[in-house]
């Protein structure tokens, strides 16, 4: 009896060794499956979501290719327009590269806000007029006006020219000068900018074929200051019409805005690079604001100071041709509109033209 309770308790043990075993392989089985369900997902999960990595790689990839190629156009474009006097002297075959460039990289840009809060610190800065598209400046220019004409770069060098659109619907055009090489000087003309309501877009327009985009703004410009003296100290005029102007904005970068002349389709290139403080023209790009400081001398009083030069003058013990040219100066400057070309258009019942400046 005592040898079949060892037998049974044996049994038992045998039994429950087996049941433990059991136990313990099912154990592992769960957990080999588990490892291999773990497995499984380790691999499948990046399959899974490859194809959506290559889908952001692949639009990275491509916007970093649109932003390197638009970086190379844009050098490209800089290295054309240097030396042209702002695209006055400009060869036709390089003009032709000119707007080709400008073209691309309008396109790249073409429906983005230039309002948007991101494109907004590229739009409104000091920037540096750079180039014209206008094929000839016999009579004037487009960014300069009759300063930037023939005749007026012969009288008033060039030694600077400025657009800024600034926060608080700030905007001014500013050229700056040598007369006759020698006495430097500064047309500034003030004014307010907004951005064009569809009405104000077709008005702007005028005969132009190409339609204006939602990036226009209007500008109206009060009459022009003609100051003479690095500060606008020595004289400081104030004659001339205002105007009205409008310009379409069709790319902005880090570096450059573009914008096409409202009426006439002209690109206009901007540099902001040149601008910032400490940059070759960060200073001169902000003197315009001495000049606004003083007290302008209307036409009616500068006419009158003219014309009482050229009374003294014919009654003094001197030769009478010593006040030709006080009557020749009061002549020009009851002809003058400060430099600016206008042309009316009633319908909008105030003086409008092409020019930035002048």
């Amino acid at each position: 009896q005592h040898h079949r309770c060892e037998q049974h308790d044996l049994a038992a043990a045998l039994g429950g060794g087996c049941i433990l075993a059991r136990a313990r392989g099912s154990s592992h089985v769960q957990r080999a499956r588990q490892a291999s369900a773990t497995m499984l997902l380790f691999v499948l999960t990046p399959m899974m979501l490859l194809p959506r990595t290559l889908l952001l790689t692949a639009r990275h990839s491509q916007c970093a290719v649109a932003a390197m190629s638009a970086t190379l156009a844009e050098q490209h474009l800089l290295s054309l327009i240097e030396g042209t006097d702002r695209g006055v002297t400009t060869t036709d075959e390089t003009r032709a590269a000119i707007t080709e460039l400008i073209a691309k990289l309008e396109d790249g840009w073409l429906g983005t806000d230039a309002f948007s809060v991101e494109q907004r610190p590229f739009l409104l800065r000091r920037t540096e007029v750079a180039y014209v598209g206008q094929t000839s400046s016999t009579r004037a220019n487009a960014a300069g006006g009759k300063y930037r004409g023939r005749m007026g770069r012969l009288v008033f060098r060039t030694t600077s020219l400025f657009q800024h659109v600034l926060p608080d619907a700030v905007a001014v055009n500013v050229i700056q000068f040598k007369l006759l090489g020698l006495l430097p000087g500064a047309a500034v003309l003030p004014g307010r900018w907004a951005v064009a309501t569809a009405e104000q877009r077709v008005s702007l327009q005028r005969d132009s074929s190409r339609p204006l985009s939602t990036n226009t703004v209007a500008v109206d410009f009060d009459p022009p200051r003609v100051c003479f003296g690095r500060t606008g100290q020595l004289v400081n005029l104030q004659f001339g019409p205002k105007t009205r102007v409008g310009l379409d904005t069709t790319y902005l970068s880090e570096t450059l805005r573009i914008c096409r002349g409202a009426g006439s389709g002209i690109p206009f290139v901007f540099r902001a690079d040149s601008c910032v403080d400490g940059a070759p023209l960060g200073a001169a790009s902000q003197q315009w604001r001495e000049c606004m400081r003083h007290r302008p001398l209307g036409k009616a009083t500068l006419v009158a100071a003219l014309a009482s030069g050229a009374v003294a003058s014919s009654m003094l013990p001197i030769p009478r041709w010593t006040a030709i040219p006080f009557v020749l100066a009061v002549t020009a400057l009851v002809r003058s509109t400060g430099g600016i070309v206008v042309a009316q258009n009633d319908s909008m019942n105030v003086v409008t033209n092409e020019t930035l400046v002048g």
